[in-house]
């Protein structure tokens, strides 16, 4: 009952969403994410302590101010998710600007699969959602399932409107060598910590961080292109996107190539949280493994 009740509340939160202007809606999110701040005091404490750990040396004022921007990007995010049924694609358009796009033409072309990379930076759900109007390229997106089931049910009927398909990140891996050795494209995030036994720890910001190793070991088995991209909010409410190729011609497919590619893709997601921290989620332990805890 509860989860019913949650999923009402996103649907009357989404009717208010859509009938609001831009601005308004940013507004709008940046409630949400205060409320989000205001009921969950332990993701709170998790974010200000990520941000002491990434950005040492760092005053409390500037800490605190950039947890609660943190917090607002959340809350934006989910009130243009909520949004996203009215959104015309001539809207969408208007909305996000993609550079780079020949990279994902290029790589469809070379007929080796494709691995999109991003994070749970600036609006991820609008980098995935509008790429289907700007690359005619079918895209399976590997997502997390929501614990509310009905919640679940409604976001993923929002997000599959532009063409996606949605693939269960529990139930992935046979699709994902389906499609990659077809020469498909999948499209997946890879920011959160991962398992200290099975996966690779990397550094991230300089310490070392448990990070999931699928998008390393598929590149590197199948030649696959891997284009890393992140959807970055801009004064207007807009978003910026700056394709760009993780390089990994040099590599062989091995535990060495492994880890060098996965510092590689980290790095550059660890590039664009230093050059704008308030977009990148803080609210996930991402450090809460250390090597050999399992060993």
């Amino acid at each position: 009952m509860g989860n019913w009740l949650i999923t009402q509340l996103l649907r009357a939160a989404g009717v208010i969403s859509r009938t609001v202007s831009t601005q308004g809606r940013i507004r709008l999110g940046r409630l949400f994410g205060t409320v989000l701040r205001r009921i969950g005091a332990s993701r709170y404490a998790i974010t200000i302590d990520n941000l002491s750990r990434a950005f040492p040396g760092s005053s409390d004022q500037w800490l605190r101010q950039t947890a609660e921007a943190s917090y607002h990007n959340l809350g934006i995010t989910l009130a243009e998710l909520l949004a996203l049924p009215s959104f015309s694609d001539a809207d969408i358009r208007s909305m996000i600007r993609y550079d780079g796009l020949h990279l994902i033409e290029d790589a469809a072309r070379q007929g080796k699969g494709l691995i999109l990379l991003s994070a749970h930076y600036g609006n991820w759900e609008m980098l995935a959602f509008a790429l289907p109007l700007f690359a005619a390229v079918p895209v399976t997106v590997i997502v997390k399932p929501q614990r509310n089931e009905y919640a679940d049910i409604l976001l993923n009927s929002y997000r599959q409107r532009t063409g996606n398909t949605l693939v269960s990140m529990y139930k992935a891996a046979r699709d994902m060598v389906r499609i990659l050795s077809s020469g498909g494209a999948i499209a997946l995030l890879a920011d959160q910590s991962a398992t200290a036994d099975k996966d690779v720890f990397v550094p991230f910001f300089g310490r070392p961080a448990a990070t999931f190793e699928a998008p390393a070991v598929l590149a590197l088995k199948f030649g696959a292109p891997i284009i890393m991209g992140f959807a970055e909010r801009q004064d207007d409410g807009t978003y910026y996107v700056d394709l760009k190729q993780v390089p990994h011609e040099d590599l062989k497919y091995d535990r060495e190539g492994i880890v060098e590619l996965t510092r590689r893709h980290v790095s550059m997601l660890e590039e664009a949280v230093r050059r704008r921290p308030e977009l990148w989620v803080w609210q996930h332990r991402r450090w809460k493994h250390v090597p050999g805890e399992n060993q």
